[in-house]
């Protein structure tokens, strides 16, 4: 018989390295897309719970002629008023990351009394703090 060695095969040390650096390069590339992800979805719930309630505020406009004075009400206590009011489905809008809050803030005219004929509702976004606004008249 014919005396055949066997030769063993194992990964040299570059393929090894080659392979952890994709891998690292992968992940990282995971990573950031779901952040950005992530907050893009937050940023999309802010501005529909702004929209919800811009909505909510027209009709409530519609029926009483005038929005809420901002100085006799804040945004949580708007929310719950037009939710027990039957304005709202939901009885709380709040930001999906505990940031600074939304921001509910009337201009009101003087000419007929404490009557707001506008208001501003605000929501800051992410990644870099831009504020969003949105103005009902």
């Amino acid at each position: 018989m014919l005396n055949k060695t066997k030769q063993q095969r194992a990964f040299t040390m570059i393929e090894l390295l080659v392979s952890a650096t994709i891998i690292i390069l992968l992940t990282a590339i995971g990573l950031v897309s779901f952040t950005q992800a992530a907050a893009s979805s937050r940023n999309a719930k802010r501005k529909a719970d702004l929209e919800t309630l811009r909505q909510a505020l027209t009709i409530y406009k519609q029926d009483y002629s005038y929005y809420a004075d901002t100085t006799t009400v804040d945004f949580n206590t708007l929310v719950t008023n037009l939710y027990n009011e039957e304005y709202l489905s939901e009885a709380v809008l709040a930001d999906p990351k505990n940031q600074p809050p939304y921001v509910y803030q009337a201009t009101c005219s003087s000419i007929s009394g404490t009557n707001c004929i506008k208001v501003t509702l605000r929501a800051v976004l992410e990644p870099d703090t831009e504020t969003y606004d949105i103005i009902a008249l």
